[in-house]
């Protein structure tokens, strides 16, 4: 500030003469940091009282006491002098002035009560947990805490089922979930009494209710980059309230106890738990969720039973879920009083979990894969949109694979999707796999049987196995069910070992339950699904001449337990939310492989293992583009629960066992297998059309707001996907806006041939070409990597474009000295090359920054810190 005029406030006095900008920046400081003083002082009262209306009253408040200073006219004066003349003019603040800071005013009180003002996030913005909540009264509008409700609390609900162990689980995909299911039957005893609970459905508020006789045991998997699961949101976000350093996170509010008082600083003083966590080691974030869970919960004071499991599933997470159990397991029924040792060699049958009613045949059957009945307000996980499939192509025809190209229309359904967002689909089960299971279970002659399958257990978190009352063992196993994974170690031991009567069944089982190594050589390397592993037994015991009496036959109850809910798969939507605002597109190889077993080989079916969702979009693209389809309506006499269309190769079909008619290959030698579509009404043979349920999945990937901001993206083979919708949104950008300055936009793009693998090769030179007239020096760079001798990838054509990429990263800097202010976006494989690009993106600015490899790997970190170093990637 210039010499020669008075600012005068609360007493000291100044000289200077400040523009109103520096008095907007004087009162932005003052308002900013008291309203923030008071909005914390005013949200604890709030929540005590658990009242909505301390905030407003605070508000008023504040407004004025600053309000007050500003206009008065003996509090605040400024003597306005030019430097020039020094001329005296009246005092006070001009009406600019006024404006100014009552932006800033009213600016800083809007985002600091944004959430009661405006209330919750509209439902297509929320996450399934947050309108889950929303709906049950969990999370009342204005984010407000809501009042005591019995029905969601946890404890209650446990001692009032007899139960001193509660499991909640935290499950994206519903592996936790199942993980969660089968621990509360393995720990079950007499003194063990457990109950699987969801945490979306209860309040965190009631932790602190547990007895210190009870246990809480939390399975928590890992979600994208280190996040919790939906149904896990409200919990974590209470107990880490700082994400980004959760050991600073506030000591959570918890519901005070009947029986003691709670410590203000460790309130969870009197809780015991056990923590397993799932997660994959390629992501840099591994375990996050379990591991941040774990350490508030001792910070907060509980004492935790056993060490922190922590499953991989980049190697072998069925065997460090054992590993844990066998280590803590003994340690939790000693917690809780038990005097009786773990019977590990029990081999007597399991208590089912579900039981069985064959229904009449005159109620209403469900056999298409329905989700739900009736309408619902908003489309998500639970409740998949039926979306019409508007175009679904091979993008490498001349390939020796399929990569699909498959577009869905989302008009009527309310869902939006942006750039980065995922889709999930869930596929149907070919019908070979399904026949192969029914066959095995000597289930053939009553596929199409009205059933209704519920929990013998009437406190269980899911009372019913299927989204809907009455189906067919024939639809479960279609829609509902994964039956084509390998069966763990430990269900073979607990639910097919059991029911072995033969001598020759035991010593077939018995291995493959007990002995690690066994079970990796021939369930995991032969993807032994149940079906083959029940055919397995069954050729054991002919070789042996086993008599008929004594022949193994398992239970469908315990088949059911063995399969666990078939899950939708997500795919990168490769389509502009912007460009194309209802048909996100879904880029994918279909996936086959050979089982590396002689056992295999031999057994019905071959040794060939398809991926169910790939292959049920094939059987989408052959449908529509008019392959062989038998309408099973009209050619299924007697059976009138056959509803569909069978799209299948094989002339043999329908009719009879599918898993007995010969295997079908198209001309890349890819096995073709049966499904059974549900066309869209009034759609015929002639006129084929079909849906698909599809939900959408908020994603954190994201473009810069910023247009300006240079992007290097890096997306081999169908990595592509989401960085297709980027280039798109960046093109029609480019295009709307010609004059708006745009960031440098690079693709490092991979696969095997430029002849037969590239993608969209001509849609994306029309986009660059657009890109390039804002942003000259955008490009497309390839690595082919079987188009010469040696093989090249992504990650050596990033140093081969050293000064390219390293120019797009300066970002306008002469030197970058920290963490570049450019975004990176790699999609694709986590196990090689995502981390081979982020090795080589360091290498590439330590030679030119003149700083070791070290200093540059944590300057990438920190880009991922800021959200500038974003991964999509799978293994």
């Amino acid at each position: 500030m210039s010499k020669g005029a008075q600012f005068t406030t609360f007493g000291f006095t100044t000289l200077a003469t400040p523009t109103r900008y520096e008095v907007a920046s004087f009162v932005w400081f003052y308002a900013y940091h008291t309203l923030d003083w008071w909005f914390r002082q005013i949200g604890r009262i709030a929540s005590l009282t658990q009242r909505n209306v301390y905030p407003t009253l605070g508000l008023l408040a504040v407004t004025a006491t600053l309000f007050s200073p500003v206009f008065g006219s003996n509090t605040f004066k400024i003597e306005n002098q030019t430097s020039d003349t020094m001329a005296a003019v009246p005092a006070g603040v001009e009406w600019g002035d006024m404006v100014i800071v009552s932006s800033v005013i009213i600016g800083a009180a809007t985002f600091l009560f944004r959430r009661y003002i405006f209330g919750a996030k509209p439902a297509h913005e929320q996450t399934i947990a947050q309108r889950a909540a929303a709906q049950t009264g969990a999370l009342p509008a204005g984010g407000a805490r809501r009042p005591y409700d019995p029905e969601r609390d946890m404890v209650v609900k446990m001692r009032n089922a007899g139960k001193n162990v509660v499991i909640l689980y935290g499950s994206q995909t519903g592996t936790a979930e199942d993980f969660a299911t089968r621990l509360g039957k393995d720990i079950h005893s007499a003194a063990v009494r457990p109950l699987v609970l969801d945490p979306e459905q209860y309040d965190w508020q009631c932790l602190a209710s547990l007895g210190s006789d009870e246990l809480v045991i939390f399975v928590l998997a890992t979600a994208g980059e280190g996040e919790a699961t939906d149904n896990m949101e409200a919990w974590f976000a209470a107990l880490a309230s700082d994400a980004e350093t959760p050991e600073d996170s506030e000591v959570p509010e918890f519901r005070q106890p009947e029986d003691r008082e709670l410590d203000e600083d460790t309130p969870l003083q009197e809780i015991s738990y056990a923590m397993f966590g799932l997660g994959n080691n390629t992501y840099e974030r591994f375990n996050h969720h379990a591991r941040v869970v774990d350490g508030r919960l001792q910070a907060l004071g509980a004492t935790r039973v056993g060490e922190r499991g922590e499953g991989d599933d980049d190697a072998d997470i069925e065997e460090d879920f054992a590993r844990w159990k066998e280590a803590t397991l003994p340690l939790i029924r000693q917690h809780l009083g038990s005097t009786t040792p773990l019977e590990s060699g029990d081999e007597s049958p399991p208590e089912p979990t579900w039981k069985i009613a064959e229904a009449a045949a005159a109620q209403r059957v469900w056999t298409k894969g329905e989700f739900f009945e009736g309408a619902v307000a908003t489309h998500d996980s639970r409740h998949p949109f039926a979306a019409p499939v508007t175009a679904a192509v091979d993008l490498t025809p001349t390939a020796d694979r399929h990569v699909l190209h498959v577009e869905v229309d989302l008009a009527g359904s309310g869902m939006r999707h942006e750039s980065g967002d995922h889709i999930g689909v869930y596929p149907t089960n070919a019908d070979e796999e399904v026949d192969l299971l029914l066959s095995a279970l000597g289930l053939l002659d009553r596929a199409d049987v009205p059933i209704a399958v519920r929990a013998t257990d009437p406190f269980a978190p899911q009372q019913s196995l299927f989204p809907v009352e009455t189906t067919t063992y024939r639809a479960a196993f279609r829609h509902y069910l994964e039956i084509t994974a390998p069966v763990p170690r430990a269900q073979i031991a607990s639910l097919v070992l059991p029911f072995a009567r033969s001598e020759a069944a035991r010593n077939y089982l018995r291995p493959l339950a007990v002995d690690k190594d066994a079970h990796a050589a021939t369930v995991a390397a032969g993807c032994m699904t149940p079906a083959r592993l029940i055919n397995g037994v069954h050729a054991a015991e002919r070789q042996a001449g086993t008599p008929d009496e004594e022949l193994f036959v398992l239970p469908v109850e315990a088949a059911f337990e063995l399969c666990p809910r078939l899950q939708a798969r997500l795919y990168s939507i490769s389509s502009s939310g912007k460009v194309h605002p209802e048909r996100p597109t879904i880029t994918a190889v279909v996936l086959q492989y050979d089982a590396k077993t002689e056992q295999a080989q031999q057994a019905k079916l071959g040794a060939c293992r398809c991926g169910v969702a790939t292959n049920y979009l094939l059987g989408v693209l052959r449908y529509l583009r008019g392959d062989r389809a038998v309408d099973l309506e009209s050619a299924a006499a007697g059976h009138a629960l056959r509803t569909g269309c069978l799209v299948s190769d094989s002339t043999e079909l329908p009719g009879g066992d599918a898993s007995s008619a010969a295997l079908v290959s198209d001309g890349k030698n890819h096995v073709l297998q049966s499904f059974t579509l549900q066309p869209a009404p009034d759609s015929s043979l002639d006129a084929r059309a079909l849906t698909m349920p599809v939900f959408i999945r908020k994603s954190t990937f994201r473009l810069p707001a910023d247009s300006a901001t240079p992007i290097i993206m890096i997306g081999p083979g169908t990595g592509l996907a989401p960085m297709r919708a980027f280039i798109q949104e960046r093109a029609q950008a480019a295009r709307a806006h010609p004059d708006q300055p745009m960031g440098t936009t690079l693709l490092f793009f991979g696969a095997r041939t430029e002849a037969h693998d590239f993608m969209y090769r001509d849609e994306l030179d029309e986009l660059f070409a657009d890109i390039r007239r804002a942003a000259p020096e955008s490009q497309v760079v390839t690595a082919f990597s079987r188009d010469q001798a040696q093989k090249v990838y992504v990650q050596h054509r990033l140093a081969e474009h050293a000064e390219l990429v390293y120019r797009t990263l300066l970002c306008g800097q002469s030197r970058l000295g920290g963490a570049p202010k450019a975004h990176v976006y790699v999609c694709g494989d986590a196990k090689c090359m995502a981390k081979d690009v982020s090795r080589a993106l360091a290498l590439l600015i330590a030679e030119r920054e003149g700083v070791s490899e070290e200093t540059a790997a944590k300057w990438v970190s920190d880009m991922r810190k800021l959200s500038r170093y974003q991964e999509d990637v799978w293994s």
